[in-house]
């Protein structure tokens, strides 16, 4: 549940992020302290709502697509 996750700042605010649905993803605690900014991942957010991490060691990882309307 989103109450349960962090905020994480695509752009750093300190390096002119904004807090903004554009720069920000919600993470479980897990993810954002200890993949993020203690193993190194990096999350780029793609305009149609997906995401793509890379890792330290040249992983890449996609996320699935966003769901679609089915015509009745």
């Amino acid at each position: 549940p989103a109450a349960w996750c962090d905020v994480h700042h695509l752009q750093h605010k300190k390096d002119g992020g904004k807090t903004a649905v554009t720069d920000c993803v919600l993470l479980c605690q897990f993810h954002h302290d200890i993949c993020i900014h203690r193993r190194g991942w990096r999350l780029i957010l793609h305009p149609d709502g997906t995401t793509t991490a890379y890792g330290p060691e040249g992983q890449v990882l996609h996320s699935h697509s966003p769901p679609t309307t089915r015509a009745g």
